[in-house]
């Protein structure tokens, strides 16, 4: 497959581009294929992550956090020989990665841009603070290659989306020490990092977190082993809180992302709705609204369902649902929107949205609020040692 010479301006910081043929998928992921999540040292959870895919560690074997934390369509492999076989692919991929020669070096943040198929280098970090879109041009076997000479940083709800047709398997990032996914970051592609991985509370991932010799550390994620579709038109949905954390009573916008990868535009043949967590509900008021076309939006303040009839996603574009809401109790909230909920003629999103709400009290379990007479001895008490501390003083004088 061969890729067009890329042209790019000088500031959006862009040097030493080279024409030939692009690398085939010779940075096929073996056995590591099958994993979302795969940490050398260690893999730690906080909070009610999930992971779509199979879960491993090697060569360590600590594995923390599993529950809260829930695998789902996949198995955990604590340094077991399907763990081991998998480390060993990785190992291979990224060495192959490491190999492909580079058609543009970024010097600056990627946030804000659109680039087409290429292997794209940095020989120190990489960051983001935006949105980065990944434009496949139409085909749906466009390749798109990170290589970062040290770290990878992405800032709080930062976003990576694939449009013209491309599907987030075929979007790597080799990474030379360690990568740190920000809260709320919506992230898309396979991360290969020769030493850790870090998400923040609410960042999710289509793709892979596989990090060679250190630990995956997790905070209330979502990760989903990414698969190539055969219909890579079909449209995607997103999801995330923000903020990602609250306090009871508090207010979080809930924010549903619809990407249209396709040529033409995208007309919702079917209401989209979203039923929220029990203990979840839209505040009031609820502040919905839509940027899809003539969509229409329903949430009732007090309910437990926001619902988006009609309306349209832009030619390669994306739009968006937003709602307030709230809870009233601490604990964290899963909210999945299921594969097949996003109805565009004959399509539909072949992958669910999942983001997760952590709700807090303001008093610790166990305590109550002091009353006003239990007030008014802790002042007491404060003036008089104010008092005895000043008497003293004056004597040492």
């Amino acid at each position: 497959m061969k890729y067009k010479c890329l042209k790019f301006l000088a500031g959006l910081g862009f040097t030493a581009f080279l024409c030939g043929v692009f690398p085939a998928l010779a940075q096929s992921l073996g056995a590591a294929a099958s994993f979302a999540v795969l940490g050398g040292s260690a893999v730690t959870n906080t909070g009610p992550s999930i992971i779509t895919g199979d879960l491993g560690v090697s060569p360590g074997s600590a594995i923390t956090g599993f529950p809260p934390g829930i695998v789902t369509g996949g198995t955990i492999h604590a340094a077991d020989a399907a763990a081991l076989q998998a480390q060993n692919d990785v190992t291979t991929a990224y060495n192959n990665l490491t190999a492909q020669p580079c058609s543009a070096t970024i010097s600056t943040n990627l946030g804000g841009m659109t680039l087409a198929p290429g292997v794209y280098c940095s020989a120190s970090s990489m960051g983001l603070a935006g949105i980065l879109t990944l434009d496949a041009q139409g085909d749906p076997n466009a390749v798109f290659i990170f290589k970062i000479g040290s770290t990878l940083t992405t800032a709080s709800n930062s976003v990576v989306r694939v449009i013209n047709g491309g599907q987030s398997c075929n979007v790597f990032w080799q990474v030379g020490s360690s990568a740190t996914l920000g809260t709320g970051t919506a992230f898309v592609g396979n991360i290969l990092a020769l030493e850790s991985i870090t998400m923040n509370t609410g960042a999710s991932m289509v793709g892979r977190a596989l990090a060679r010799t250190g630990a995956v550390t997790l905070d209330s994620n979502a990760v989903s082993a990414a698969v190539c579709s055969t219909n890579p038109t079909d449209p995607t949905l997103g999801k995330t809180f923000s903020p990602v954390t609250i306090n009871a009573g508090e207010v979080s916008t809930l924010l549903i992302t619809l990407s249209n990868p396709s040529e033409v535009v995208a007309t919702l043949t079917a209401p989209l709705t979203d039923t929220l967590p029990s203990g979840v509900v839209i505040a009031n008021p609820p502040n919905a609204s839509t940027t899809c076309g003539s969509g229409v939006v329903t949430a009732s303040a007090g309910g437990n369902t926001v619902t988006l009839t009609g309306g349209a996603i832009p030619a390669n574009g994306i739009c968006t649902l937003t709602a307030e809401v709230t809870a009233a109790v601490d604990g964290s909230y899963i909210n999945t929107l299921l594969a097949g909920t996003l109805v565009i003629g004959n399509n539909s999103n072949a992958a669910p949205a999942i983001a997760i709400l952590s709700v807090r009290n303001l008093v610790p379990l166990g305590r109550a609020i002091p009353t006003l007479s239990e007030w008014a001895m802790i002042m007491f008490a404060g003036l008089l040692a104010i008092a005895v501390y000043v008497s003293t003083r004056r004597q040492n004088r």
